[in-house]
This record gives structure tokens, C-alpha cells and sequence, in this order.
């Protein structure tokens, strides 16, 4: 169809024309030779159908008197019927009674007929079969067989004609729409040079003269009107032009010196990123070393000096351990938690079923000594996220889930869900970890995210520093994603979370 849309619309208005009035006349014609040649197929049926009947109602006579010669002389008035080549009188038996030939070389078959009375057209010839009956009783039969010949000779010379007219209709057709060409399309081929000498020479004085009030001097007009508005336009923007440059030069150099401030503050930013990786890895070791040593002077006074001790003294030095060990977990889990922050994410396709898989072998010890079941109905989708830090994710929550469960049989459910969150309007994965362990208060559910924050006693439920939940609301906010909890005190937890389609860094 492209070649066709580049033509000219002169070309394409006469071919147009042509085209129209081509198919209306062919589909005239080929109707009207159908619907003749129909109707000549079905005058000669009726007229052989006649003729057979008048054969037949005059050959009962000799038919009832078993006359063949008298039945043989009425079949040869046939030859004044030039299409009738051949017919066959038959008497009640079906045998053959009286036979007239056209020429000796015509074949003497008989078409069987579908019915007593019968008419076909089949290979060329129109067979007509009756029944010859004379007071309701069936004497015999005849049969004649008529050439289509002059049938075809008159639908040639019919086709002859339709196509001279057919010529010459097109030829009238090809007159007329160079005619109408002449009256549509030089409007447009003024308004194309118009245009063109617009384009190609920027001359928006050139204008188009209107030749008539119809849709195409409308269109002129319109032309006209328009090239004086952009002439116009042209006289401001020229007036503006000036303006503007210097405003760009300006904006230029103001743009060019804030590009080279945010430079060198992203690069002092940089700076002080790694300074304060290289600062938070020093300050750690710095005030890791003090509580080493302190934890093991009071190893060997509480191994030296045992028996010096009273049970006081020796109480003290076991306190004084356990708060450097866990001064010493403090510290480490500032330097993570802001190295979570900073750190960058390496965001790739993650089928989630294999990190969880990962994770329950590597605590495989611990859910077995706890005797957990961890059940994940219907699996879990592929995500695009940090494969590392989203496992950090479940495991933490999973850990949380078995220490803080006093229940003789532990069940952990992992699972995906989609729904719409409070405050969107689509749809979104939800994945979640439920226990039916010990509950969270109310009142402390919206505590539990807070660093070194805990709800029990430092030694109950395993101890810990407080700051897991806290890496898992960091990481999941890192992703896009956002992290709830649903909690009855003494049945279960709920912890729901999100990992957005798109994850950001």
C-alpha cells in the first residue's frame, strides 16, 4: 500500500473513478449474463420438457397397440428440432421401443433419470425423462437429449458485447475523471507548490489564489491565514531572539558554575563517605580492643584468684564479661547498620523459594533442636532485589520467630499474598512470616523497630542487642519496600513486608 500513497492525488482521483465505475459495471455485467444465461437454461428445459410430453401423449396410441413402426415415424417429426440429438421411446418394461438418432454417430446412451419426470443439464446436453401414462396407467417412457450449442454460442456473443460496452463505459469513465481532475485537483497542486516553496525557502509571502467557495477555497484561506500569523510570530520572535541569547548566555554561565559546585560537593561527599567507613571501621576496633582486654583480665582473675573470691566477687566478674561481650555486640551492630545504609545494592532477578531454602539449611541445626515447623504453602515469586540482604531479611525474621515462641510445638508460616495496601489503588505481593509464639503488646508494637530496643530482659529469649529488626526495616526500605506487624499477645505474630516490582537503590 505504500507505493500507492505516494502517488499523485491527480492519479490516484482518475484512478479512483476508474476504479469505481470498473467494478460497478463488471458486477452489472456478470449479473446480468448469470441471470440470462439462467433464464435461457430454463426456457429450453420448459420447451424440451413440452416437446416430450407432446411425444409422449402422441405415442401412447402406439404404445398400447406394441406399434414401434408408428412410434418410430412421430419420433422422426424431431428432426425439425435441431437441438434434439437424440431421444428414446421406452415401454413399460423399460425396453427400448422406438429410437431417433440425429446422425448415426450419436451415442444411444440413456441418462438414468432421478424421478419419473426429470430435466438436467449434465455434460454439455439438457436430458429430459417423462412418463408416458394413458388413464393412470404407465405405458412406458420417453427420453430425449438436447444439445447446449446454440445455448453457448448466444452466451459468447452476450459476453462479446458486455465487454465492448464494458471498454467503452471506461473509456467515458477515463474522460469524465480528467474532467473532475481538472476542477479538484489544480486547487491542491497550487496549494502543494505553495507549500513547497514555503519549506524549501522559508518564504512565508508567498499566498494562494482562491478559485472557488467549496471545501478547497476554505482550505486556501485557511493556507493564507496561516502564513500570516507565522509571519507574524516572526517579526516578535525576531524582537525576542536577541533577549533570549543573552539570557541563555547567562543561565550558560550561572548553569556552568553550579555544575563544578555539585561536582566538588559530590566529590567531598564521596570523600566523607569513605572517611566515615574508614572512621566507623577504626572507631570500632579502637573501642573493641579495651573491652578484649578487659574481658580477659577478668577471665584470669575470675581463673587465678577463684578461691580468693567470695560468691559476690565472682558474680561480679561473670556480670562484667557478659557486659563486654555485649558491649562488644553493640558496637558491631552500629558498624553494620551503617554499612547497610550506605552500601549498594546488587539488585538482580531472585527466585525468593531458593534464599528461603538457603536460609532454613543454614538453621537447620536450631529449627530441629526447637522442634519448628516451617510450612510455605503455595511457594514463593521471583523478585528483583539483593539476594544477600533480602536472606538477612528472613533471617532475622525466622530467628525472631523461634526465640520468642514458648510453645511446645513451633509453627512458622512463610508465605506471598496479593492485595491493596492501605493508601495505593493497586495491587501488591505482600509476603509475610506468622508464629504462634509468645505476641507482641500493643503498646509495643511500634517500638520493636528501634535500635537496641528490647522487650525483655538482656538474658531472656536467647539475649540479643535489639538492632535485627532494625537491620530488616533498613534493608527493606533500601529495596522501596516497607515492613508492619499484626501481633495477639500469648497467640502469634505476624510480620508483613513488601518488595516492590522495581526496586531502587
Amino acid at each position: 500500500m505504500r507505493p500507492l500513497r505516494d502517488l499523485s492525488i491527480r492519479f490516484k482521483l482518475i484512478a479512483s473513478l476508474v476504479a469505481v465505475a470498473c467494478i460497478v459495471l463488471v458486477l452489472g455485467t456478470v449479473a446480468g449474463i448469470l441471470e440470462q444465461h439462467r433464464s435461457a437454461k430454463a426456457a429450453m428445459a420448459a420447451q424440451m420438457s413440452a416437446l416430450a410430453d407432446v411425444l409422449g401423449d402422441t405415442s401412447s396410441t402406439a404404445l398400447l397397440f406394441e406399434d414401434p413402426t408408428t412410434a418410430t415415424d412421430i419420433m422422426a417429426s424431431l428432426r425439425r428440432e435441431p437441438n434434439v440429438v437424440f431421444a428414446q421411446i421406452s415401454d413399460a418394461d423399460g425396453k427400448p421401443f422406438a429410437v431417433y438418432k440425429q446422425s448415426e454417430s450419436e451415442s444411444g446412451a440413456v441418462i438414468s433419470a432421478s424421478g419419473p419426470d426429470d430435466a438436467s443439464f449434465q455434460g454439455g446436453f439438457l436430458h429430459v425423462s417423462k412418463q408416458i401414462i394413458q388413464s393412470d396407467d404407465v405405458l412406458g417412457s420417453i427420453y430425449l437429449r438436447a444439445s447446449m450449442e446454440k445455448l453457448r454460442e448466444s452466451l459468447q456473443r452476450t459476453i462479446q458485447l458486455s465487454i465492448i460496452s464494458l471498454v467503452l463505459c471506461l473509456g467515458v469513465a477515463i474522460v469524465l475523471g480528467t474532467f473532475v481532475d481538472r476542477i479538484i485537483s489544480k486547487p491542491i497542486t497550487r496549494l502543494v507548490a505553495a507549500t513547497k516553496k514555503v519549506s524549501r525557502e522559508s518564504d512565508y509571502s508567498a499566498r494562494v489564489v482562491k478559485t472557488g467557495n467549496d471545501e478547497l477555497g476554505v482550505l486556501c484561506d485557511g493556507f493564507n491565514d496561516m502564513l500570516d500569523q507565522i509571519q507574524q510570530r516572526d517579526t516578535e520572535l525576531d524582537k525576542h531572539r536577541t533577549q533570549l541569547e543573552e539570557l541563555v548566555q547567562q543561565r550558560t554561565q550561572s548553569l556552568e558554575s553550579k555544575t563544578e559546585e555539585l561536582t566538588t560537593l559530590n566529590e567531598h561527599l564521596s570523600r566523607s563517605n569513605q572517611e566515615l567507613d574508614d572512621f566507623a571501621y577504626i572507631v570500632s576496633h579502637d573501642l573493641k580492643e579495651p573491652l578484649r582486654g578487659i574481658s580477659r583480665y577478668s577471665a584470669f582473675l575470675a581463673e587465678d584468684y577463684t578461691d580468693e573470691l567470695d560468691d559476690a566477687g565472682r558474680d561480679k566478674l561473670e556480670t562484667l564479661q557478659r557486659l563486654c561481650l555485649r558491649q562488644e555486640n553493640l558496637i558491631d551492630s552500629l558498624l553494620h547498620y551503617s554499612r547497610v545504609g550506605r552500601a549498594e545494592l546488587a539488585i538482580q532477578d531472585t527466585d525468593l523459594n531458593k534464599v528461603v531454602a538457603e536460609v532454613l539449611e543454614m538453621m537447620q541445626v536450631m529449627l530441629q533442636e526447637q522442634h519448628v515447623e516451617v510450612k510455605i504453602p503455595g511457594g514463593l515469586p521471583t523478585v528483583q532485589c539483593d539476594s544477600v540482604r533480602i536472606g538477612e531479611v528472613f533471617r532475622n525474621l525466622i530467628t525472631n520467630a523461634v526465640k520468642y515462641n514458648d510453645k511446645e510445638k513451633k509453627v512458622i508460616e512463610i508465605g506471598c499474598r496479593s492485595e491493596v495496601i492501605d493508601g495505593e489503588t493497586e495491587e501488591q505481593r505482600v509476603f509475610y512470616i506468622r508464629d504462634n509464639g509468645i505476641g507482641i503488646r500493643e503498646k509495643h508494637q511500634s517500638s520493636v523497630f528501634r535500635i537496641f530496643k528490647r522487650l525483655h530482659a538482656r538474658d531472656k529469649y536467647g539475649g540479643g542487642t535489639g538492632a535485627g529488626l532494625t537491620f530488616v526495616k533498613k534493608i527493606l526500605e533500601r529495596h522501596g519496600g516497607r515492613i508492619w506487624l499484626e501481633s495477639t499477645f500469648g497467640e502469634g505474630t505476624t510480620f508483613h513486608f513488601t518488595i516492590p516490582e522495581v526496586s531502587s537503590s
